[in-house]
């Protein structure tokens, strides 16, 4: 089974720093988008459009479990909607993600000052090492990438069609979480059949990163159980 990790606006695969250690006896694939982590791009504008970048670098398309973080959950939502997937984890995302004006009006011009304010409601736990690291992963995107991020999450909605997902689904929240708030988490499980819900307490929105310990048992339980479905 392939665990697909998806990141979110304005970062990369490093962002999966303590998965990838943890799932190393997995088959994992950690996807860089077009614009992040060194990969040529500009990103995109659409979610749809990250759709598309995901589904060419999946090769094994029936047996994949899909992670998503934040824009990378609105990415394994469209992705799970049109293509299939054996499963899909949804962590700190919504069926819909409005972004603060501020943030779209000033990420290009004044880029450092917007990461520190987006870091600053992003982590509940700020300890140097996890501002200090997703701070330096946020800087190495360059400033249009991430705009186009957030413009993409900004015109994303999949609230009407979510009730379509019936595979396998775990919606893992961030008990603090203020980008994308519990009440998210808990509309993804009320409306996706099936589905199981996880909060993680004394967490925001970095819970690969906040919680590293509790985000990767809730996924390992899921993933076991998957196995053991006839």
């Amino acid at each position: 089974m392939n665990l697909v990790f998806v990141h979110g606006a304005g970062s990369s695969s490093k962002v999966w720093t303590f998965q990838k250690r943890h799932f190393s006896d997995h088959e994992i694939l950690l996807i860089d988008l077009p614009g992040h982590g060194g990969t040529p791009g500009d990103g995109r504008e659409t979610i749809s459009g990250y759709v598309e970048d995901v589904r060419k670098s999946i090769k094994s398309h029936g047996d994949s479990v899909l992670i998503g973080h934040s824009m990378g959950g609105a990415i394994t939502l469209s992705y799970v909607l049109k293509y299939p997937a054996t499963a899909c984890i949804l962590a700190g995302t919504g069926a819909k993600l409005r972004v603060v004006p501020a943030i779209l009006e000033n990420v290009v011009d004044h880029y450092e000052q917007t990461v520190d304010l987006i870091l600053e409601s992003a982590v509940h736990n700020k300890t140097e090492q996890i501002m200090t690291h997703s701070r330096k992963e946020m800087l190495s995107t360059p400033p249009h990438v991430t705009y186009n991020d957030f413009l993409a999450c900004d015109t994303f909605n999949v609230m009407g069609e979510i009730h379509r997902i019936s595979i396998p689904t775990l919606v893992i929240a961030g008990q603090q979480d203020i980008l994308t708030p519990a009440k998210y988490s808990q509309y993804l499980a009320d409306n996706i059949r099936g589905s199981r819900l996880e909060t993680i307490e004394n967490c925001g929105h970095m819970a690969m990163l906040e919680q590293p310990e509790a985000f990767n048992s809730a996924i390992e339980r899921f993933v076991n159980s998957l196995s053991d479905e006839p």
